[in-house]
């Protein structure tokens, strides 16, 4: 499974959000005597969710998880399923406005190309 990389950006609107990107880092140079230096290829990022980086939706999402991990079987009952449908919908308008343009989603990978620190990881050495 490849590692998934955080980073903080505002949209174009100034909304803050958070995103989850891949990284691949791209092939190194390499050097011949005939022909000298060959360029290796770009890394390559990818963009795989978005969120608001807010502080109401971080309480939000934190009574969902709440809601969903300290719940036992007994407990589950009409009105903590309406609770739990409804702070779902509530977390889902919430993240409506955290979606990226494609404009938006060009000038975050970019950045983040320029920006990224790669670091392998312990599966890039078998």
């Amino acid at each position: 499974m490849a590692q998934t990389f955080f980073q903080d950006f505002r949209k174009d609107n100034g909304f803050p959000v958070t995103v989850e990107y891949s990284y691949r880092p791209g092939s190194e140079t390499t050097y011949s005597p005939r022909f000298g230096a060959e360029g290796g290829d770009p890394c390559d990022i990818c963009i795989i969710a978005s969120w608001p980086n807010t502080p109401e939706y971080n309480r939000v999402f934190g009574i969902l998880r709440n809601l969903e991990w300290g719940r036992h079987p007994r407990w589950l009952t009409p009105f903590v399923w309406l609770a739990l449908q409804t702070v779902k919908l509530d977390i889902w308008l919430r993240e409506l406005p955290a979606a990226l343009s494609e404009a938006e989603r060009e000038r975050m990978e970019e950045w983040l190309i320029e920006h990224h620190v790669y670091e392998p990881s312990e599966e890039d050495f078998y």
